[in-house]
């Protein structure tokens, strides 16, 4: 578990910092489990709608776990604003995925660490199995690179004496969409949580181990749903976000584009995809929720492909989403699992 107690604010000038960190250390000059607000509830931010709702499960009523990213906003690109450095001042700790994946979370751990502040910065990310990047807007290579790729970044993370990992260039950072390595992200929340707020601990442990629970049961409807598939390859028209459900569950993704949400697709990816509706008999086109659907809509004009789907790497919540109150596995139940059961053939 990587943990570090820090407080800062991020972007401050000197003697704006000095103030700042002056104020902090007098809120919590009582010690105790009282939040860094002066309340007795702890309070922790979350930088990416995922992990809001993974940490909110596990604290459960000894915590509040806000998501500093806005409603309706992608996760992947947002930038904050100037409100959001005392808001983490404030609270008692910060969740981020690990370094790399938000520039401007990145910018926020580095400062915490810098004036050697209190705030409780938690990687979900930490002890995760990587999968190593697509190699272009296709695939993602054989079994046997992805297991040399697990392996190697592995023993990099053991080796980083620095307490914090340091994001391999060529790693798939979606790891969320596989329930088995969303339930590693839970246990760190849960490690960090009871770190920063000991006297919750087994409150912390509880809820992390009924969340856990509910991720395996995730993970089997996901196994027994698709296991009648009639097709093993699916069309996503945007980037290629889904290896992980496609590593869990041995279906094969397509994508017009990498990694990226922002790179557009080329005429030749276009062809590409056409070329691939024809091979593998593909009859819904996906089209990635937060992104455009033209392409995808494009496509299904241009074959015989009947339709388009929605699918999503849950980058934040969309307001039919949020009106349901859905979180992390209603969304990847009713959006994921659906559109795939469609387009595998295994309803």
């Amino acid at each position: 578990m990587s943990l570090h107690n820090r407080r800062d604010v991020l972007g401050m000038g000197a003697g704006l910092l000095t103030a700042a960190l002056a104020g902090c250390t007098d809120t919590n000059a009582s010690g105790g489990s009282s939040g860094a607000n002066g309340e007795d509830e702890p309070t922790a931010q979350a930088s990416f709608f995922v992990l809001s709702d993974f940490a909110s499960s596990v604290a459960g009523d000894a915590a509040a776990v806000e998501n500093l990213v806005p409603f309706g906003q992608h996760g992947h690109g947002w930038e904050p604003g100037p409100d959001l450095q005392r808001t983490v001042l404030q609270s008692d700790a910060f969740v981020y995925m690990g370094e790399g994946f938000q520039p401007w979370a990145d910018n926020v751990v580095t400062n915490l660490e810098d004036a050697e502040s209190d705030v409780a910065v938690i990687e979900a990310r930490h002890g995760v199995d990587l999968l190593g990047a697509p190699s272009d807007g296709d695939d993602h290579g054989d079994e046997a690179h992805q297991n040399e790729t697990h392996e190697e970044e592995h023993h990099n993370e053991s080796e980083d004496s620095g307490g914090r990992e340091h994001e391999h260039s060529d790693a798939d950072p979606h790891f969320w969409l596989d329930p088995t390595r969303a339930a590693t992200a839970v246990e760190t929340i849960r490690d960090g949580f009871a770190e920063f707020d000991e006297s919750n601990a087994n409150v912390y442990a509880e809820n992390a181990d009924a969340y856990v629970q509910t991720l395996e049961e995730l993970d089997a409807t996901f196994e027994e749903r698709l296991s009648g598939r009639q097709r093993d390859d699916v069309l996503v028209a945007g980037h290629n976000a889904l290896q992980y459900l496609d590593d869990r569950y041995g279906f094969h993704v397509h994508a017009l584009t990498g990694l990226s949400p922002d790179d557009q697709p080329s005429a030749q990816d276009i062809t590409r995809a056409q070329g691939l509706v024809e091979e593998h008999g593909i009859t819904h086109v996906f089209a990635p929720v937060f992104e455009s659907d033209r392409a995808a809509r494009q496509l299904v004009e241009e074959t015989d492909a009947e339709d388009t789907l929605p699918v999503t790497s849950i980058p934040g919540v969309t307001e039919e989403w949020n009106e349901k109150g859905w979180g992390y596995v209603e969304v990847m139940r009713e959006v994921n699992l659906g559109s795939l059961e469609t387009a595998l053939g295994a309803e």
